[in-house]
């Protein structure tokens, strides 16, 4: 077995060397009792539809000097490319439309879906059309305005969101940038480009590159999952494949830093229309690879080098929680929406109830398994399902007795040589010294490299094993029968994220399967349990 992705920790390595020390057979007995294991392939997840938005922000140019058939054209392309996307289903696609010539003005003010009845598509042609400036133009404008538009997207979005957005800005234009001949329209050219000149046309490709290249950089500073800039230069004239056209010569600078190809058209032989109606909108799509898999039994407690039950999964022992004179069979006894578990950690009464305000103890929006009132109270984020980007679900790492807030993968608390993020997935005690208690009880994996899909997404062939089961009480399970003991919930979770950033948004699938513990020896169901790409619900 190998490193595969950008962080994967294997227990088995850091803590045995892969031995087989603590791993029974399917159905078995030993030290701990019998032992769940679980075996399948897990894929990246496809990354369409409509937890992957797509947002298109249009700079086109307009106002004066114009030709009728040119900016014709350019508006039928609009009108094709949104029509198109009003009619989609799989995709959630927002568009917003920026118009400049020597200044660049927000027609919209906000991305908005292509059927929104609030604004018709015909309402933002119209203030297009109404866009009158005139005076020497500006590409430096428009790109520096869609900076400022979308940075505030992307800071004021989900952040778990944000991070599987794929932003498009498509600048539409007609004319070669002046901005370095006109400064008092254009302050804060980079001297290093000025001094180009009086090569306007290098001056200019210099400056919208590097406007462009700031622009793109946002993306990576707020955690977007792809920010790509789509130059589209549309002439009045035909086209001569290998030109000099400054105009092009800028284009393709932009082009560079924004990571596209660039696109040169004109009313004649080339369709201005097709180029932009058959712009690239398909979803996210950038290369994820594994960055964790975690198994992780709910029931259970690693403390001090002990197994601890936890029949309500609310973080706090069976025995911890008849000490305290809360029910260990009820997750939020004085039902406030905060789990005990989640109060006690806080400094709160779990026997008396907080008034909650500004959260919804009904919603999960992450899907990781905590409301948003326990977000709010842990100061998490609740809409990420792991808000310090390491790997580690916020849940897994409240339970787990770790910083969800800090990233644990290169943390070792215990000082024991193991690391904060091995312990979590190995289910052992991050801040207690529990090497024997290891030797025994850590989970064990095995992940390897799997055949790809058809369309060419990673997959991997993944073993969990040793996974401890607790003697759980019975618990209700309002309005079916209740669980009988011995009832342990396995969370298998699945986690991919973008190879250069270690701590960036991820993007998790979770799989949820019931063990029950029958006695010292024996479990239900027997046998190593399989699963299969399809049983994971992308939701955190």
């Amino acid at each position: 077995m190998g490193r595969v992705g950008l962080s994967l920790s294997w227990v088995c390595v850091a803590l045995l060397g892969c031995t087989n020390a603590g791993v029974y057979a399917a159905g078995e007995g030993g030290p701990n009792g019998p032992a769940a294991a679980f075996e399948g392939t897990v894929c990246i997840p496809l990354a369409t539809g409509d937890d992957f938005p797509v947002k298109v922000l249009f700079a086109v140019e307009a106002g004066d000097g114009i030709s009728a058939s040119v900016k014709g054209a350019i508006q039928g392309g609009l009108s094709a490319f949104v029509g198109a996307q009003a009619g989609g289903t799989t995709v959630n696609f927002s568009y917003e439309m920026v118009a400049f010539h020597t200044v660049a003005t927000g027609i919209q003010g906000a991305f908005i879906q292509p059927n929104d009845p609030n604004t018709p598509f015909s309402t933002v042609m119209a203030k297009l059309n109404a866009y009158q400036e005139v005076g020497p133009v500006s590409l430096r404008a428009p790109l520096e305005l869609a900076e400022s538009l979308l940075s505030g997207d992307m800071q004021t979005g989900c952040r778990g969101t944000v991070g599987r957005t794929r932003y498009i800005v498509v600048l539409i234009y007609t004319d070669q940038d002046v901005s370095c001949v006109n400064p008092s329209f254009n302050l804060g050219i980079d001297t290093r480009c000025t001094a180009l000149l009086p090569d306007v046309e290098a001056c200019g490709a210099c400056e919208l590159e590097r406007v462009a290249a700031e622009l793109k950089s946002i993306g990576e500073t707020y955690g977007a999952g792809q920010l790509t800039i789509q130059p589209i230069y549309v002439t009045g004239t035909p086209v001569v494949d290998g030109g000099t056209d400054p105009a092009a010569f800028e284009g393709q600078a932009i082009a560079q830093a924004g990571s596209t190809q660039f696109i040169q058209t004109d009313t004649f032989a080339k369709d201005v229309t097709t180029a932009i109606a058959t712009i690239n909108t398909a979803s996210l799509q950038s290369a994820y690879v594994l960055k964790r898999f975690i198994a992780f039994d709910r029931n259970t407690l690693a403390r001090k080098g002990e197994t601890l039950v936890d029949t309500d999964g609310d973080g706090l022992s069976d025995d911890e929680e008849i000490a305290l004179g809360t029910d260990p069979n009820k997750y939020d006894t004085d039902g406030d929406g905060l789990g005990d578990g989640v109060e006690v950690k806080m400094g709160l009464d779990p026997l008396t109830p907080n008034v909650l305000t500004g959260c919804n103890p009904f919603s999960d929006a992450d899907g990781d398994r905590l409301n948003d009132c326990e977000e709010k109270v842990l100061g998490t984020n609740p809409c990420m399902g792991d808000t310090d980007g390491d790997g580690l679900p916020d849940m897994v790492e409240f339970l787990s007795g770790t910083n969800p807030l800090v990233p644990e993968d290169l943390r070792d608390s215990d000082r024991d040589g193991i690391l904060n993020a091995d312990e979590v997935i190995g289910h052992t005690d991050a801040n207690a010294v529990d090497t024997a208690f290891a030797a025994q009880s850590a989970y064990r994996y095995t992940i390897n490299p799997a055949p790809s899909t058809v369309d060419g997404r990673a997959c991997y062939a993944i073993t969990a094993e040793n996974i401890t089961l607790g003697q759980t009480l019975p618990r209700p399970n309002p309005p079916f029968a209740p669980f009988p003991a011995g009832t342990n919930d396995i969370y298998l979770y699945f986690q991919v994220g973008l190879p250069n950033q270690p701590h960036g948004v991820g993007i998790g699938s979770l799989d949820v399967r019931q063990v029950q513990r029958l006695s010292a020896t024996r479990r239900r169901p027997v046998g190593t349990l399989s699963f299969a790409p399809s049983d994971f619900v992308l939701g955190f």
